[in-house]
């Protein structure tokens, strides 16, 4: 018997959209079409809509905020009770790491992550359909027929439907994407379509189930085990429900047709033997969440990344067009991102055209959606596959990086995790949560980050910092050695004073920079090593620009919009201004007051002392308690008071010698700017002023490294006027520099500015009206 297709939706013309498959992509990109105003039909080959085949779903940030938008994120959340700890074990039970990770993820993104049933979330997605009877079950699709101005999906009872698109949701196995791939070789398309045949294999496999309260698994947790070859990952859910894994890995690599089954029975319990008296905790073994059990499945990890996700009126979705492994659980809300992202794009479609669109616009639309979701599915399916096998230790290298890297990590997977996540899609047409909006949550420096800002067109802007050191390097060429102070005299005393007061607030800056959380595994943690090239060889005006042009580089607002991230450790804020003083001024002054017996001596230890005074500060910052844990969570600006205190020593050790200076000696001040005007003029013509004296190859190095050192703040400021977070014009940034560099000195204006950064970043704001603006 046929059925008719269902009454359209007046407002979009008739338009209507077949969905295969009642899975959370299919039915999250129902009610995302329900709430677009938008027609389908939700065809599901079972009977019924959440069946228990013992499955659970973590709903992480990027798929509850669609959710959220959609209304049924409350729900979700009263059916979970979010773990917060995170423990990783080794095969025999040892506590390698326990840290609350999932917590801190729940700070910077506004969600926690929440573990529940797979049907429990799909029967809340079926609850909050208004119109029921778009949603069939028993309706196992069986061809799919290309119409002049349409589809036609036929299923096995005798049932057809029409309609403009089929969307596959159905699954690993998809009948839809072979519909799809069938449709493409009648006509000769899709260059890579026998790549695709082949994309499907599977190196492990996993049985998942649920058990009810274990003794021994504490609530709100996490418990990962790794071991070669094999692994757990069970999460303590709400009422102590558990929801477990077990990977293994096969004998070989399989692929289509020859993907192993197993039987519920004879395989499982054949399975589970070896695994009894393993560890998924440091007292329990797996043997007390197999009895306690409620629902297993055994079953092949398949992975795949595909090509090609549409084809004339066909795309497909979720696992139907990108499966990967469940380690990091983002496959359910990979499909719930898809099918937001579909919705925004036919939304799009439908808003622009008149009428029912054409053929050729629905099929640009479809393959826009197909070209924005490549790259970030890429990239997760790889992280993926990669965490499977880092926790299997499927090779030396993941081995020594599961138990010598990721414990001694920090929050770096934190990160990872957030700004994947701050990519996320959204439904557009919906106003996003208030939860996502709240203070420092990654989706709401996300909506202000500026459009390809990525590191490469950063570095095209910081351009000139690099230039200046090629310049340099024309201009004063060798001669760049003899800025090794050497004092002959009170002029070249003067000149080194400054310098040496000046550099003391530069070190304050670049030790805050070394600390900071945000710069962890990146380069701007590196001002030691830096700061040791140029003081060793008196090279500082070729490594500082290098330096800042790296910071720049790497360091965007958006990395520290978690406030946890601006956050220096304040064992280590607090002692800043003490380690600076003993290894750094305390050298400086001696060589600076030295006789010339001995001036060598004091000569070499002042050449290294941005060494001794990272020594210095690590030993000062051990002697006080490391509370981060805590204040990264509960205070991220702790650090506040320490650091403002360590930009006001920094600034008024620099100003006070400038001003000192300026005052004594008016010809210092008449040389110094003179010499900036010399060294102006050889940048114009590329060549080294004549008759150089030491003094003044000093104060080049000196105006060299701080005339970069605030343009390298100046872009700085310029982003956070992009990003909305300075309401000020770059002019008026420029001019408050300037005037305070002639007020007070170079050394002093750089520590300012750089606390006003500091202010500003900590400073509790929602994102950038101005900058919304601009977008």
């Amino acid at each position: 018997m046929k059925q008719s297709a269902m009454a359209a939706n007046g407002k979009r013309d008739g338009f209507r959209v077949i969905i295969i498959g009642g899975s959370v992509a299919g039915l999250t990109l129902a009610l995302s079409l329900e709430r677009a105003g938008i027609d389908y039909l939700v065809l599901e080959a079972r009977d019924q809509i959440s069946p228990q085949v013992g499955a659970s779903i973590g709903i992480f940030a990027n798929g509850a905020r669609i959710l959220d938008q959609l209304g049924i994120y409350d729900s979700i959340e009263q059916h979970t009770d979010p773990p917060i700890w995170h423990d990783m074990l080794t095969g025999e039970g040892t506590l390698v790491q326990k840290v609350d990770s999932l917590r801190l993820m729940q700070i910077r993104t506004g969600y926690p992550v929440a573990f529940l049933e797979r049907r429990q979330v799909l029967q809340l997605l079926y609850d909050h359909f208004p119109n029921r009877s778009k949603i069939l079950t028993g309706k196992r699709v069986v061809g799919v027929d290309h119409l002049n101005r349409g589809v036609r999906v036929h299923c096995d009872d005798g049932s057809d439907f029409t309609g403009d698109i089929v969307a596959g949701a159905d699954g690993v196995h998809s009948q839809i994407r072979q519909a799809m791939w069938q449709h493409a070789e009648s006509h000769n398309a899709l260059k890579h379509l026998k790549r695709d045949r082949q994309a499907m294999f599977a190196e492990y496999r996993c049985l998942f189930g649920i058990s009810s309260a274990v003794p021994g698994l504490a609530e709100k947790t996490q418990y990962r085990t790794f071991n070669k070859d094999w692994s757990f990952l069970v999460v303590v859910g709400k009422d102590s429900q558990c929801f477990w894994f077990v990977f293994e890995k096969l004998d070989k690599v399989y692929r289509p047709p020859n993907m192993p089954s197993y039987n519920k029975d004879t395989d499982q319990k054949e399975f589970v033997k070896q695994f009894m008296a393993r560890y998924v905790a440091q007292t329990v073994t797996f043997a007390a969440l197999w009895q306690r059990r409620t629902a297993a499945t055994l079953t092949v990890l398949e992975e795949a990344q595909y090509t090609h996700w549409t084809y004339d009126r066909i795309v497909c979705l979720g696992d139907a067009i990108h499966k990967m492994t469940p380690n990091i659980g983002q496959g359910g809300n990979w499909a719930i991102e898809s099918a937001a992202a579909l919705t925004n794009k036919l939304n799009k479609l439908l808003k622009r055209t008149k009428g029912r669109p054409v053929a050729d616009d629905i099929r640009a639309a479809l393959k826009n959606f197909e070209q924005s979701r490549h790259a970030r599915t890429k990239e997760v399916c790889e992280t993926a596959g990669f965490a499977t096998r880092l926790e299997a230790f499927a090779t030396l290298a993941h081995r020594l990086m599961s138990m010598y890297v990721v414990p001694y990590a920090g929050d770096m997977l934190v990160d990872v995790h957030c700004r994947a996540v701050a990519g996320a899609p959204k439904l557009d047409f919906l106003p996003p949560p208030e939860k996502s909006l709240r203070d420092g949550t990654v989706f709401q420096a996300a909506r202000f980050v500026e459009p390809g800002d990525n590191p490469a067109w950063r570095a095209l802007r910081a351009l000139p910092l690099l230039a200046i050191c090629l310049v340099n390097y024309r201009v004063l060429g060798s001669a760049a050695a003899a800025v090794v102070p050497q004092i002959d005299g009170a002029a070249d005393r003067r000149s080194v004073a400054a310098l040496m007061t000046d550099l003391a607030a530069l070190q304050t800056v670049g030790m805050v920079e070394t600390m900071r959380r945000g710069n962890n595994f990146t380069l701007a943690a590196l001002w030691p090593v830096f700061a040791l090239v140029g003081h060793w060889k008196g090279l500082l005006g070729y490594a500082a620009p290098v330096y800042f042009f790296l910071h720049y580089v790497q360091c965007s607002p958006d990395r520290f919009a978690a406030p946890d991230n601006r956050l220096v450790p304040r064992h280590h804020a607090k002692t800043i201004v003490a380690a600076v003083a003993v290894g750094y001024i305390l050298p400086a002054a001696s060589l600076l007051f030295a006789d010339r017996t001995h001036a060598c001596v004091f000569e070499r230890v002042w050449q290294v002392c941005p060494l001794t005074t990272a020594l210095v500060h690590r030993a000062f910052a051990s002697a006080i308690p490391n509370t981060t844990a805590t204040e990264r969570v509960q205070n991220p600006c702790a650090d506040m008071r320490h650091l403002r205190l360590a930009y006001a020593a920094g600034a008024f050790i620099s100003g006070a010698t400038y001003c000192y200076l300026a005052i004594t000696s008016r010809w210092y001040t008449h040389i110094f700017w003179s010499d900036a005007l010399q060294l102006w003029q050889a940048y114009r013509v590329l060549a080294v002023p004549a008759e150089v004296s030491r003094g003044q190859l000093i104060r080049y190095h000196h105006l060299i490294t701080f005339g970069s050192s605030l343009l390298w703040e100046l872009l700085h400021f310029r982003d956070l006027g992009r990003a909305g977070r300075l309401n000020m014009s770059y002019l008026k940034v420029a001019g408050v520099l300037f005037g305070t560099v002639m007020l007070m000195g170079p050394g002093a204006a750089m520590a300012l500015a750089w606390a006003w950064r500091e202010e500003v970043l900590a400073r509790k704001t929602r994102w950038g009206t101005e900058a919304e603006k601009r977008r």
